[in-house]
């Protein structure tokens, strides 16, 4: 099926069983939701930020980082967070506010250590 070969109509149908299953189809498989990172996700986040710095487009690159939020793990944002930090501490045109600005809601997502 064409549907099979989709991430997003493979992720709709796994749902679908899934919540199937909470409301009534108890004989049914187990299904699990698993959200997929594509393989180099990371260096292709890299890279962008990166151009963008390259183009001093400083508050775009910040704002892509931030966007990452809601795709990558909260370790890995952090992480992120963190690179790009040092690469705009490297950068004098760069306010000194608008990078403490970006490490305060940066911090926020540091993961704690159980």
């Amino acid at each position: 099926m064409a549907e099979d070969s989709d991430f997003i109509m493979r992720q709709i149908k796994s749902f679908a069983e899934g919540f199937g299953y909470m409301v009534g189809k108890k004989d049914g498989e187990k299904t699990e939701v698993v959200f997929e990172q594509q393989q180099g996700q990371s260096d292709k986040i890299h890279r962008d930020i990166t151009e963008l710095l390259m183009h001093q487009k400083y508050e775009q690159a910040i704002q892509y980082v931030y966007a990452q939020k809601f795709t990558l793990e909260e370790g890995q944002y952090f992480i992120l967070g963190q690179w790009l930090l040092g690469k705009l501490s490297d950068i004098p045109e760069i306010s000194q506010d608008v990078i403490e600005e970006f490490r305060i809601n940066i911090e926020k997502h540091r993961p704690s250590i159980n």
